[in-house]
């Protein structure tokens, strides 16, 4: 009974995932990371905001309750979002990529292959974060690069290779390992076809490829001969491959049922387009019948392979892997002593930014910008307007990241300020005596300076899509939509007559 308990709460602790493993446990486990751009949290501004390295180690930490070992691998840029970085924002970066790598070392990462942006970084600050990690960094010295492994009992040769590597280079260093290993995995940043080039060399097994960028992760695809993993970016949530190797030298066979879910969205729209055609042709007429049979008998296979798919999928002896995508959502379980860590890191970088920027000041005037005056301006005139505004979220935007020890923090104080680095406007630390703090009325209707001083001075009074776009993006705003969002704002004194009792 402690036993049944002890893998159902494992299992519950993984979150939502897609596919299943077998009954027998597997001879290690791959956690894989890629691109995760030295994200400690997202925006949590987003409807879901997925990710978070606190997450993220809380999922590794059940993991490795489990009686597999696991091996954990990130590849792609995994420290820094951007090469080379602008100035205003190095020291913020740098700070973010050396408490990143702190956290990962509690994690007990087993290796990173960084991603271009990480090695286009200058040296010095390469050389500090390196500093930071207690796990190696692959193929920064040479293009390809290999750490072996012991786990459950196999020794895996794990490559880090660069994407512009030669093949040569890439094979004589697969020979090498595999040599004294086991299982050879390669760790890649670049496309596609780069993994499918380096998969395909004799010996290699299994391929992480960083270097994507994409939101969606891949269930397994074959690169060459290899299985290639990929597990979407910025830490939104982690590939988890369970490796039953049985058989020396015989390939793996996939049996994950996210692979099998995949396929299933795959023939149904096959079928359904399929069937379409063949039902148009026939009642066209134009189409000969010896001409229909082939794809008669085309859609007689896809359907029969749909069906198939439908049956368990049994596991019989030998190599074979079952992956599953873990998604970090915010109701995922955190570590807390990862959460305590980026709390400090916060007020760390919120009090180095406030000094460090302290006489940063916006752009000046120029002889035809319109200057900028704050919300209470506007109060004397549109006191229903103000008093409905302070108390909606634009209004209490920049509280939120007081409350979080983030108002000076360059990755978010732009979108919670009026006139962000425009002349006249505001910058992390200046704005007007906090005259601008908050989404204020001149976010949406321009600056006001010269309004207030003659009404009879336009201001916008209808806000066009895109200056909402600027903070209301995909990345921030996932569910904004501006014709409906823009009537939650049209209420009575703001756009609509105020209600008398």
């Amino acid at each position: 009974m402690r036993c049944f308990l002890a893998v159902l709460g494992l299992a519950l602790t993984l979150g939502c995932s897609r596919g299943r493993a077998p009954e027998a446990e597997p001879s290690f486990r791959l956690a894989v990371v890629t691109d995760l751009k030295g994200y400690l949290e997202p925006c949590g501004c987003t409807s879901n905001p997925l990710g978070g390295i606190d997450r993220l180690a809380a999922q590794i930490e059940s993991l490795r309750r489990g009686a597999a070992p696991v091996v954990f691998l990130i590849a792609g840029d995994a420290f820094f979002d951007a090469a080379p970085l602008q100035a205003a924002r190095v020291d913020q970066a740098n700070r973010n990529a050396k408490t990143l790598a702190g956290i990962l070392n509690l994690l007990e990462v087993t290796a990173v292959l960084p991603g271009r942006r990480d090695r286009a970084q200058p040296p010095e600050t390469q050389l500090a974060v390196r500093e930071a990690s207690k796990f190696p960094w692959l193929a920064m010295s040479r293009d390809a690069e290999e750490l072996s492994v012991e786990v459950g009992g196999l020794r895996l040769a794990v490559i880090g290779v660069r994407p512009e590597a030669e093949r040569d280079e890439v094979m004589a260093t697969v020979n090498a390992a595999r040599g004294q290993a086991d299982l050879a995995l390669i760790l890649i940043d670049g496309s596609r076809r780069d993994a499918n080039r380096f998969g395909a060399i004799d010996g290699v097994d299994f391929v992480i490829q960083g270097g994507l960028d994409q939101d969606a992760p891949m269930p397994p695809r074959q690169a060459g001969r290899a299985w290639a993993f990929h597990a979407s970016r910025q830490g939104q949530g982690l590939t988890v491959v369970d490796v039953y190797r049985a058989d020396k030298g015989q390939p793996f066979v996939d049996r994950s049922e996210w692979s099998r879910d995949e396929r299933r969205v795959q023939l149904d729209r096959q079928i359904q387009e399929l069937a379409a055609k063949i039902g148009a042709w026939e009642k066209s007429g134009d189409v000969d019948a010896a001409d229909l049979d082939p794809q008669r008998i085309r859609l007689g296979e896809l359907k029969k392979e749909r069906e198939a798919l439908d049956t368990p999928a049994m596991r019989a002896g030998g190599n074979a892997i079952v992956a599953r995508w873990i998604e970090l959502p915010k109701t995922a379980r955190r570590d807390g002593r990862v959460e305590k860590l980026m709390r400090k890191h916060d007020k760390v970088v919120n009090e180095a930014n406030r000094v460090a920027f302290a006489d940063w000041k916006p752009p000046p005037l120029g002889p035809d910008d319109l200057g900028y005056v704050g919300s209470a301006a506007c109060r004397a005139c549109h006191a229903p307007a103000y008093a409905w505004w302070s108390n909606h979220r634009h209004g209490v935007a920049y509280m939120t990241l007081q409350k979080r020890n983030k108002e000076y923090n360059l990755d978010c104080v732009g979108c919670h300020v009026t006139g962000y680095l425009k002349p006249g406007g505001s910058t992390v630390t200046h704005n007007l005596d906090r005259a601008l703090v908050g989404v204020g009325c001149e976010s949406c209707h321009g600056p006001g300076a010269a309004h207030t001083k003659d009404p009879e001075v336009a201001i916008a009074r209808h806000t066009t899509e895109s200056t909402c776009a600027e903070c209301h993006n995909e990345e921030h705003s996932d569910l904004f939509e501006y014709e409906a969002y823009v009537r939650t704002l049209t209420v009575p004194g703001h756009g609509l007559p105020v209600k008398i009792p």
